[in-house]
């Protein structure tokens, strides 16, 4: 019976996280304008860009979200080479696949902390990133990202910007759509949900092999959370013993840009892209909270010099035009004079 709920609940998280990245995740959505009459839809796709020579700009990683690739020019290509076309940077986006499929399903399955230390090696040997850089994370290429920084900072040319928009950095609590504010037959559904995966999601085969299960954090059994998940846990420095080389590694960066979806069903709850997090009966903001105010992993000292940025934006989970990532990321936060 134990294996078969932990089957079940594999498979129940496989199919919630496939389900919502199809419905909200992939930028193929919204990405892209309409076509207008007399252009095509790549000539819609991309806004007036060029390269300006009188910025000082860094190059750029990326890290995509789940159900997405590297270079698709569906999806996170086409922020690369908006990036590439509007700044004149290089710019690398990570694959933890070989290959599109592979890239695609290493997004759902996988162990997170090999993925990142990975790409610590990668990044590291990057002639191309030696005079600094920034870094930009999509859903949870958000926390991945954080975590390189975390774990690897010290060991990286300087990392002036990391950016993360609708990131899950204090976990999920349940699957899409179940927000914090439901009430009725929903509400019950969604206690059921979570119980359901409570009971699997930090099973020795579930936790290992199931990404979104390593940032799964139960607010009904945070013992069991900090005592099995494998990741999320450790860079948020929650256990007894604390890691003070992640909080220098954080606040090391010039700025942190945490950019929230105000219509987020996807990230339960929404406001983990801000830290908050849910008790189970309410959100807790992040000044509020041990992991802040005794400085986990840097954060407090990130605020105090002003490098600590909550933005918003409409809309549901990634779910945005080239034009406002061009407007509100790059203008705003990629392009300038580092020096």
């Amino acid at each position: 019976m134990a294996k078969q709920t932990i089957a079940a609940t594999a498979l129940l998280l496989l199919l919630q996280y496939s389900l919502a990245s199809r419905l909200s995740e992939p930028l193929t959505i919204k990405l892209f304008g309409s076509r207008t009459a007399g252009g095509s839809a790549a000539e819609d796709a991309f806004p007036p860009a060029a390269a300006d020579s009188s910025l000082s700009a860094l190059p750029v990683v990326l890290w995509h979200g789940m159900g997405d690739s590297c270079c698709s020019m569906g999806s996170i290509g086409s922020i690369k080479k908006l990036i590439e076309d509007k700044l004149g940077v290089f710019v690398h986006s990570i694959a933890t696949g070989e290959g599109e499929y592979a890239d695609i399903w290493s997004s759902f399955h996988g162990n997170v902390n090999y993925q990142v230390s990975h790409v610590c090696d990668q990044l590291k040997g990057m002639e191309e990133l030696r005079g600094g850089f920034n870094m930009v994370g999509f859903s949870q290429g958000g926390q991945f990202l954080r975590a390189v920084m975390e774990r690897c900072g010290h060991k990286l040319p300087p990392i002036h910007t990391l950016i993360t928009l609708g990131g899950q950095h204090q976990g999920v609590a349940n699957t899409p759509g179940c927000r914090t504010d439901l009430s009725g037959a929903a509400a019950r559904a969604c206690s059921l949900m979570q119980l359901l995966l409570a009971r699997g999601a930090y099973a020795p085969w579930v936790r290992e092999n199931i990404v979104q299960a390593q940032y799964f954090k139960d607010p009904c059994n945070l013992g069991a959370y900090l005592a099995n998940n494998i990741f999320l846990p450790d860079i948020n420095n929650e256990h007894e013993d604390k890691n003070d080389l992640y909080a220098d590694n954080l606040a090391s960066v010039k700025r942190l840009v945490l950019f929230r979806f105000d219509n987020d069903t996807t990230v339960v709850p929404r406001d983990s892209a801000w830290f908050s997090f849910w008790d189970g009966t309410s959100v807790i903001p992040l000044r509020q909270q041990p992991l802040y105010q005794d400085d986990w992993i840097g954060l407090k000292r990130l605020d105090e010099a002003g490098g600590l940025i909550f933005e918003q934006t409409p809309g549901e989970h990634m779910q945005f035009t080239l034009k406002w990532f061009a407007d509100k990321v790059i203008d705003e936060y990629l392009a300038g004079d580092y020096d």
